[in-house]
Order: C-alpha cells, then structure tokens, then sequence
C-alpha cells in the first residue's frame, strides 16, 4: 500500500490515470497542482508566470514535502499522488519520492502529448518558452529513474 507517485511528462495523464486508479483500487487521490493552488492561491502555471521558474520550483518542493509529511500524519492511507511534470527533476524531488513511496512513470507517446498540449496551451506556460520535445527530451532520463513504467 503506501504512497505511488505519478509522474510524467505534462499533458501525459498523471491526474487523470491517477484519479481512475485510485478508485478502482480504493485509495485516496492527491494532485499535486491542486495542493499547491490550496497552498499558494494560485496554479501552477499562473504561479510560474508571474513569478518564474525558480521560484515556482521551491514553492512546488515545499507543496511536494508538506503532501507527503500530511500523509504522514494522517496514518500513511494507500494513497495515489499525481506529481507535476517537472517535480521529479529538480533538487531531490525524484530522490525524495523514492524514498517515501513507490514511483510510476506514466509513458505516454510524444504525439498523443503534443496533441493534448495544443489544445490547452494556456495550461502549460513551459511548452510556450521551451520547444516541447526538447523539454521532453531532457525530462525523460529523471522519468526512466522511476520504479514501474505504465504505457497507458
């Protein structure tokens, strides 16, 4: 039981998969991007825009943190955690994750993201900034790190 985390490129489905597998197997669900507009009053991507990456990033450890250490207290119920696509990699995030529970990269084909990504562009400020594939790209080797591999 204990935590999973989720984690993935944006747009791949961690939140949508997550809700879904959380259901069927009676766990409860957290997102991380709906922790941190409850901590910061703000999403991520609006965060991020007005106050950069950097900042964005220390914020998104501290929510990441603050998640798992409520789990903590809450007794460790089995738990689905759906993580943003640039949680496992910076700091020790990804380290972190591993320690604390059991990570599952959600390996959706680069089409079908870029696909999604178009139609929400508003949704992804990174995307705007950064060629996606080239993001993509350099995330993947943190994803790989991960314990179990899903291909939805």
């Amino acid at each position: 039981m204990g935590l999973t985390f989720y984690i993935g490129f944006m747009g791949c489905g961690k939140s949508t998969l997550g809700r879904l597998h959380a259901a069927e197997q009676g766990k409860r669900f957290v997102d991380l991007d709906a922790v941190f507009l409850q901590e910061t009053g703000k999403t991520p991507a609006i965060y991020l825009t007005h106050k950069g990456e950097p900042a964005f990033r220390k914020e998104e450890q501290k929510v990441l943190h603050k998640t798992v250490a409520q789990w903590m207290a809450d007794g460790r119920p089995a738990q689905i955690i759906a993580c943003g696509g640039g949680t496992p990699c910076f700091f020790d995030n990804l380290q972190f994750m591993k320690e604390h529970g059991h990570v599952v990269f959600i390996d959706t084909p680069l089409a079908t993201i870029l696909d999604r990504l178009m139609r929400q562009p508003e949704r992804w400020p990174l995307a705007q900034k950064q060629a996606p594939q080239i993001l993509y790209k350099e995330r993947r080797k943190w994803y790989e790190q991960a314990h179990e591999r899903l291909v939805p």
